[in-house]
């Protein structure tokens, strides 16, 4: 069955683009200011915290995340001793915050907000700067579970204060007011959206530019707002200004113009205007096959799309060799994870499980109209090392015989094509 229409991610997100890239920036910016607030801290003792903490750091850059909270609980359990105003305590609290972050587990980071939040306003007071960056980190987790009054109460105070601080037209408080925007699009608050979008991008524009990057993402955020209520005439000049911004600062092939360029794409498309959305489908393709390498699954989506428009043209002649490259990719990409597992059976020494999976493999890559050589003589190869690990040896010798003659023919090739 074909795919009811291209983008499909787009539609389909819970949180669309825009509002997560928004979320996830402040995220990050969070957790930078608050390393920045601590700036100017008395060294931390080489005692037990630091060693824990030395080790949670190494365990989190491998991807240990276990050994990483373990560790982090430690260090948090020395941290208990020292005074409440101690900077190494709200590290320790920041640095699981941002490892429960890092495994998708924010529910477990927010009594541990709650608690930053409140040594902070312990020592610096209610109403000061260095709150808001754990203030958004709250708002951002209620937002990601709907828990849109906790959230919108978390933006509106770093609004206040931002806007005490700062003044009324900063682009940090721009950056609240686009949190905020985001909550209420996730809410279906579309009004409130709307002028808060409209403000955050009044004052981008004042102290930073008509031009500037930063006004792109506020501009996406516009933009899912009119799509999401079907205002696509609306959302299309919006889309189509993020563009030239992006394009403008990044150069015409950055990777950062791809989810603009789709959405684009997206709203020509819904308005029936397919012949648009095609030229804007095919940058979004070449930017991915630059970046990604024209194997990657990404690609196989942005064929799909490019191939949708032309099936709406009823030019099916020029969908079906995109259509066709499309499957090619995801079923490579299919073979690599047949061979993962099989992997994972033969270290528990499940072979006849490891010997299923290579058969379908092969059966997968022997039946494609054009079925590649090289990649059969991959699964073959490692079909092979099974076959001798179960000492069945003759017909691991016949395998192995099929993949010299493939590279032979292989190496064959690859002379003519070198010669003059």
């Amino acid at each position: 069955m074909r795919a009811a229409g291209p983008h499909k991610l787009l539609q389909k997100q819970g949180y669309t683009y825009a509002v997560v890239r928004i979320l996830r920036l402040l995220a990050v910016c969070s957790a930078v200011a608050l390393l920045a607030a601590q700036e100017g801290a008395p060294p931390a003792s080489n005692g037990v915290w630091q060693k824990a903490m030395n080790a949670a750091q190494e365990a989190h850059e491998k991807g240990q995340y276990a050994l990483a909270e373990k560790e982090l609980r430690l260090a948090l359990a020395e941290a208990e001793g020292f005074e409440i105003n101690d900077p190494r305590l709200a590290g320790t609290l920041d640095r699981l915050i941002t490892l429960y972050r890092t495994e998708g587990q924010p529910l477990q980071a927010e009594p541990y907000y709650h608690r930053l939040l409140g040594i902070q306003e312990g020592t610096y007071g209610p109403a000061d700067l260095r709150l808001t960056p754990t203030l958004h980190g709250l708002g951002t987790l209620y937002t990601s579970f709907r828990k849109y009054d906790e959230a919108e109460a978390a933006f509106q105070r770093a609004l206040a204060i931002r806007e005490k601080a700062l003044g009324e037209s900063h682009p940090e408080v721009a950056a609240t007011l686009e949190s905020l925007a985001g909550l209420y699009v996730a809410a279906a608050k579309f009004d409130q959206a709307e002028v808060s979008y409209t403000r955050a991008l009044a004052i981008r524009e004042k102290a930073q530019g008509p031009e500037h990057l930063s006004l792109a993402t506020t501009l996406d955020g516009m933009g899912v707002l009119y799509r999401d209520q079907g205002k696509y005439p609306k959302a299309e000049p919006v889309y189509r200004r993020a563009l030239f911004i992006r394009e403008k600062a990044l150069g015409p092939d950055h990777a950062d113009l791809v989810p603009t360029l789709d959405a684009l794409a997206w709203l020509c498309y819904a308005q029936r205007k397919y012949s648009e959305a095609e030229p804007l489908y095919r940058r979004a393709l070449v930017i991915w096959e630059k970046a990604v390498g024209p194997d990657h699954p990404t690609v196989a989506q942005a064929l799909d799309n490019l191939a949708e428009t032309y099936v709406k043209q009823e030019q099916y002649a020029r969908a079906e060799p995109l259509y066709r490259r499309a499957l090619s990719i995801r079923e490579r990409t299919m073979l690599g994870s047949f061979d993962k597992l099989a992997s994972v059976y033969v270290a528990q020494k499940r072979y006849p499980e490891a010997e299923a999976l290579y058969q379908r493999a092969l059966s997968v890559a022997e039946r494609r109209p054009r079925p590649d050589q090289t990649e059969i003589g991959m699964v073959l190869e490692r079909y092979a090392q099974l076959l001798r690990l179960l000492e069945r040896t003759d017909e691991a010798r016949r395998m192995e015989a099929r993949v010299a003659k493939i590279k032979e023919r292989a190496d064959e090739e690859r002379r003519k094509a070198e010669e003059p």
